[in-house]
């Protein structure tokens, strides 16, 4: 496996044997780690291939690599994880975007409930979502994944089941939920097999009961936790951690 000196690049930035490394890796290799010619570091792609490189060239201003070796992913992830998390406010959704690509989340799907708190200007937007898109590759690098999770636009919860349609394999939060148990559904998608799961995690005050009633027409399913009560940040680490210990990787 790759050591800890993984970056992201993009693959245009690959040409025969050579490698231009610029940006945010940049800055890694020569402020953080102040490496140079002859050490070695890995690349990752959006195609989900992973390069050793030997620095060839570096200065403050760009570094370039030869390719050493090439890997590429060879099996698909145990489960596929969808977040769709009303947006948090102050630096929860910041934390929560960190954590969703250390746990292993393929793609996270900002959305505007009836209840968040949180207001965006339109010309604040475009800053947010390429943020979000940072920390997440940030949070890839340390955990040594093979890929980047997609941090989709901010979506207005009545327009959201247009863009991700009728799921098969869906979960939403509700602390009113009295019937369904995490864990029971959770069991019941595992001995069915299923391989892609939706999680919906709602603001801090909560979903409105209209949002509850069309997500289950859109497949999701209402579950609880149990009599705790915990803040919307917390909620979604444990769901996602919990999927991942009784479906996917972890464990």
């Amino acid at each position: 496996m790759p050591g800890p000196r993984l970056f992201f690049i993009d693959s245009k930035n690959i040409v025969d044997n050579q490698v231009d490394i610029s940006d945010t890796a940049l800055k890694h290799i020569t402020k953080a780690l102040r490496l140079g010619k002859g050490d070695r570091i890995w690349l990752g792609d959006e195609k989900k291939k992973r390069y050793l490189i030997e620095l060839t060239e570096v200065n403050y201003k760009k570094a370039t690599g030869r390719i050493l070796e090439t890997k590429e992913v060879s099996d698909a992830p145990a489960v596929e994880i969808i977040l769709l998390q009303s947006v948090l406010k102050g630096e929860k959704m910041d934390i929560l975007i960190q954590k969703a690509a250390e746990l292993g989340v393929s793609k996270v799907i900002p959305v505007i409930t009836e209840r968040t708190i949180v207001k965006f200007s339109e010309s604040r937007i475009p800053s947010k979502e390429k943020r979000w898109q940072s920390i997440a590759r940030e949070a890839s690098q340390q955990s040594g994944r093979w890929d980047v999770p997609e941090i989709a636009p901010i979506t207005d919860f009545k327009y959201i089941f247009e863009k991700t349609g009728k799921v098969d394999s869906g979960l939403i939060l509700w602390e009113n939920e009295r019937e369904n148990r995490l864990k029971t559904v959770l069991k019941r998608y595992k001995n069915d097999g299923i391989k892609r799961i939706s999680a919906f995690i709602g603001p801090e005050g909560g979903f409105a009961e209209k949002e509850i009633a069309l997500a289950k027409e859109n497949g999701f399913i209402s579950v609880s936790m149990g009599d705790l009560i915990l803040r919307a940040e917390t909620a979604a680490i444990i769901i996602m951690g919990i999927i991942q210990y009784e479906i996917g990787g972890i464990g």
